[in-house]
């Protein structure tokens, strides 16, 4: 299992270079994060990977104050997901990851998983089996949970972390920069 902070950067189909580029500038110039890697993912199109040196919780929230302040700054950027640890596609690295992240869910959380995947043979029942058994604390609560687990899954690749928030989802953002842009 390997450590790999980032961010899953989701655009429309097409656009992920212009997503991998507004990302790199907003890591590297407005957050002045160095050793940043944005590049999308070739097999799946609309979709990159942000890979950098600083926690991508704590990054995800510092995004999130930079677009409230400014919402022009991701203009195709459609959402942002937080990912810790990167692993090679198979049930038992996904139950190895589960088993280093469920110390981060304590008795009085409650969490639900939140599962993607793609390009993957993997049964979305197994998958989060595999998760949720590893789980010994909280309570699984399908709405408004206090914490996700999140399993991103890309072809030979899953990335997974714990985390308050699931996404960034700037679809608000952009509605409201649309609403400006035809105000008069």
């Amino acid at each position: 299992m390997k450590v790999f902070h980032g961010l899953m950067v989701s655009s429309s189909r097409t656009l992920e270079r212009n997503a991998s580029s507004e990302v790199f500038f907003l890591l590297t110039e407005i957050l002045g994060y160095t050793n940043v890697e944005v590049y999308p993912i070739k097999e799946i199109s609309g979709l990159s990977i942000a890979k950098f040196e600083e926690n991508p919780i704590i990054t995800l929230k510092k995004i999130e104050e930079v677009v409230e302040e400014d919402n022009a700054v991701l203009q195709v950027t459609l959402k942002l997901v937080p990912i810790e640890y990167r692993i090679e596609t198979s049930i038992e690295e996904i139950r190895e990851a589960a088993i280093s992240l469920a110390h981060r869910i304590k008795s009085e959380d409650t969490w639900k998983i939140n599962l993607r995947r793609r390009h993957s043979q993997l049964k979305r029942e197994e998958i989060i089996s595999a998760v949720a058994s590893e789980i010994k604390e909280g309570k699984v609560k399908m709405e408004n949970p206090d914490v996700y687990v999140i399993v991103e899954i890309v072809g030979k690749w899953t990335y997974m972390t714990v985390s308050k928030k699931a996404e960034l989802s700037l679809a608000m953002y952009q509605k409201e920069r649309e609403e400006d842009e035809f105000s008069f």
